[in-house]
């Protein structure tokens, strides 16, 4: 148990440098971390459904992904017009027309989970991406680095008021082991840490009151994202959807929080600010 905390300790404080000094650091270290977060998670999770399906069909989705994930990376650097959002369609369109030569019996099957995986991780990584540009042709680490601390610390207090209060099952047939009091406990120490936040530089792209309200949603629809790759295991049969970080399981088990809890955060502020 020792060791499997101390592993646990070092994974995470490593994890959590590289996340926070590519996010400060400029806007290109920040395109690559979320480059390499979409194409762990993408990877870990055409493994996962597209187990029996040829290594063309699972990188073929995580190419795309990553094609779109770069296009949109250069519009919001100013280094592509606006125009290049019509590329997409062609894109997608390629897509289909590949099926048509790959003979597998399962073509509209793959398409669909290849479909699936881009919306799912590809799009909130690219609205994560936007939220370094928030109302800004230049790159700020503010509203980014704050959205990581706010969801680390849902998941921290969730998880220590869980363990020390938790009795009433939050969703026990996705997930026994949340409970509601380990949610309210990470809804109280997120909100609190959003409101430190809000008072230094750093984090001023947006305002103590929407700092708080993107807490509450980071909370909800973080736990909401956490439930539903859970959901994908239980489904699966597995424990945990890889092993690339020792202690912690898999990419998707890390970020599975974020890739609900960005589209909330993003539409919210976008109709706010």
């Amino acid at each position: 148990m020792k060791n499997n905390f101390t592993q646990r300790a070092i994974t995470g404080g490593l994890f959590v440098t590289a996340v926070a000094g590519a996010t400060l650091w400029n806007q290109w270290s920040f395109f690559v971390l979320l480059f390499a977060i979409q194409f762990l998670c993408l990877l870990e999770f055409y493994e996962l459904v597209l187990p029996h399906q040829s290594w063309i069909e699972k990188y073929l989705g995580i190419i795309t992904g990553s094609i779109v994930l770069v296009m949109f990376a250069l519009i919001f650097s100013t280094h592509l017009s606006l125009a290049w959002y019509y590329h997409l369609i062609p894109i997608f369109l390629l897509l289909f027309i590949i099926k048509l030569y790959e003979n597998t019996h399962s073509e509209f099957s793959t398409l669909a989970f290849q479909i699936l995986g881009m919306v799912y991780i590809t799009m909130p990584i690219v609205m994560l991406a936007k939220m370094g540009y928030l109302n800004s042709l230049d790159y700020s680490a503010g509203l980014p680095m704050g959205f990581f601390i706010l969801l680390w610390t849902s998941d921290t207090g969730a998880y220590l008021a869980g363990r020390t209060l938790g009795k009433h099952k939050l969703f026990e047939r996705v997930s026994p082991k949340k409970t509601w009091e380990g949610s309210a406990g990470g809804l109280a120490l997120t909100v609190v840490v959003s409101i430190v936040l809000a008072q230094f530089e750093l984090f001023d792209a947006i305002d103590l009151l929407d700092w708080i309200v993107s807490a509450i949603l980071i909370v909800v629809f973080g736990t909401y994202g956490d439930l539903f790759e859970s959901l994908l295991k239980r489904n699966l049969h597995i424990k945990d959807s890889g092993t690339i970080l020792p202690g912690h399981g898999g990419a998707l088990d890390r970020f599975d929080g974020l890739f609900l809890a960005v589209p909330a955060v993003f539409f919210y502020l976008l109709f706010t600010t």
